[in-house]
């Protein structure tokens, strides 16, 4: 991905112009978008396309990412600490080693994700879709797991401190 195409799409979604940015992602989805160790905090990214992008090391805290398509995407150590991810789309997503403190997942879909090596203390999992996913050694701290859908997920070694 070259400079320029970097710096027009951070500045769309960094200017929260999520619409013009989905246009122009719709029209280039063959790009793989590389927006490593960027610091998307305090904005709303509510329903980015942010699809198969990679965002190691990203800093979406306190961020709102309220059904984004997250679908394939690179997250792994992430901060998404305070985010808002309701109803956000992040199946086949690498979110290992990932800071989701107090994080609100309500409804959204992490099927076949990896969140091991993953603090996830004090998140909401409100109807949050964990089936198939890898929880190894992820922390579940505080969590209400009572409505989430764990069916096959990968569980060894949990951390978790019943609420």
């Amino acid at each position: 991905m070259s400079s320029n195409i970097r710096s027009f799409v951070m500045n769309l979604l960094r200017n929260q112009r999520i619409n013009e940015f989905n246009e122009w992602r719709l029209e280039n989805l063959i790009l793989k978008l590389n927006l490593d160790g960027t610091d998307f905090s305090n904005l709303d990214l509510s329903g980015a396309l942010l699809n198969g992008v990679s965002c190691v090391g990203c800093n979406f805290s306190k961020s709102s990412l309220c059904q984004a398509n997250l679908v394939q995407s690179d997250l792994s150590k992430a901060n998404f600490e305070k985010s808002n991810l309701t109803s956000a789309l992040m199946m086949y997503s690498d979110l290992s080693k990932c800071n989701m403190f107090h994080a609100d997942l309500t409804g959204t879909n992490l099927m076949w994700s990896n969140l091991s090596h993953s603090d996830l203390s004090y998140c909401i999992l409100t109807r949050t879709i964990l089936v198939e996913s890898n929880l190894s050694e992820a922390n579940f701290t505080g969590v209400d797991m009572s409505t989430a859908f764990l069916k096959y997920a990968k569980t060894d070694n949990l951390k978790k401190v019943a609420v």
